[in-house]
């Protein structure tokens, strides 16, 4: 019976609320991504972007300090009014994330059309490469997927691109730009300090708790503890980096969640399967498929700041 209303869960995985486990998960300090920091603030929790753009007119370069690379671009001079591109979440009374968050569809006045489109092209691991439409996802922090990490975009408008034009390079060159570094997290930095609060309310199953986890207090985290409540400091360029950071210890993991960005089906990154190994569970009804009316489920509850205020999007796009 779980697995028939798996889809009824996560079909609701962006409104993280409904969705994860066993027990409360209370989450404080950080900022929902939707109100991120302020484009163009050069605060050093921001990363730092060189941002290429040829309109068609030659290439030219900007450096900002954004956190993501849709904000990136949005924070160059070459991004005009009535320009557009794909925003982070959906608007009403139930927001979700977009999975092509920052695909832009008018960029310095030239909009998308039949013959030209903005093709993306990223600095990743020490190569150029054509990038993902979804420029929102790139981010430009150490401690974050690789293949989504980068510092440099360029962002070309002409027929559909099927290599890295070797212009950029040439004018990379010619100019002797130097290219930004990826930003370096790092453990005890107050920038990316993230508070949680936790605790398991659902006793029918018990935690299991890998290696020796620590509390804020630097105490050692036990299946007592969890259930009275724990406080842990994590540090990372999102909350469910700086989660993991804050539980998983060494090679013992105790924190499992979608790693794949920016979503795989109806899970978007960051999505949690567990935590101590809790996961969502049924704890009662019977077993009639496609009939849930009598269904109950453990399953943890994520909240910003208060035990009444449910968050509304999952870890991963909650920001320091």
């Amino acid at each position: 019976m779980i697995s028939t209303n798996s889809k009824i869960i996560t079909a609701l995985a962006l409104i993280v609320g409904v969705v994860m486990i066993a027990s409360p998960l209370a989450f404080i300090g950080g900022s929902d991504n939707a109100d991120a920091p302020v484009l163009g603030d050069a605060s050093t929790a921001n990363g730092t972007y060189t941002i290429f753009v040829d309109n068609g007119n030659g290439w030219q370069s900007q450096v900002v300090y954004t956190y993501d690379g849709a904000q990136a671009v949005q924070a160059t001079s070459f991004w005009k009014t009535g320009d557009s591109m794909v925003d982070r979440a959906t608007t009403g009374a139930y927001p979700s994330l977009n999975a092509t968050y920052g695909d832009i569809t008018t960029f310095n006045g030239k909009t998308e059309d039949s013959t030209n489109v903005w093709n993306v092209f990223v600095y990743v691991d020490g190569e150029w490469t054509i990038g993902n439409d979804a420029i929102g996802f790139y981010r430009c922090f150490d401690d974050y997927a690789s293949n989504w990490q980068t510092a440099n975009i360029a962002l070309q408008y002409g027929a559909d691109a099927t290599s890295v034009p070797t212009s950029l390079t040439s004018y990379i060159t010619s100019k002797n730009i130097s290219l930004s570094d990826v930003t370096e997290v790092m453990h005890g930095d107050a920038n990316y300090m993230i508070t949680f609060h936790l605790q398991k309310t659902y006793g029918s199953v018990e935690a299991v708790i890998n290696g020796n986890v620590k509390d804020s207090s630097n105490q050692t985290i036990t299946t007592q503890s969890l259930a009275t409540g724990i406080t842990v400091v994590g540090y990372g360029s999102d909350a469910y980096l700086a989660l993991k950071e804050a539980l998983n210890v060494g090679t013992a993991i105790n924190v499992v969640g979608e790693e794949t960005i920016p979503a795989a089906g109806y899970n978007n990154y960051s999505w949690i399967d567990t935590i101590f190994g809790l996961g969502t569970i049924q704890t009662q009804g019977a077993s009639t498929p496609s009939d849930w009316t009598d269904d109950v489920y453990a399953y943890w509850s994520q909240y910003d700041g208060t035990s009444t205020n449910l968050s509304s999007f999952v870890l991963g796009f909650f920001i320091f």
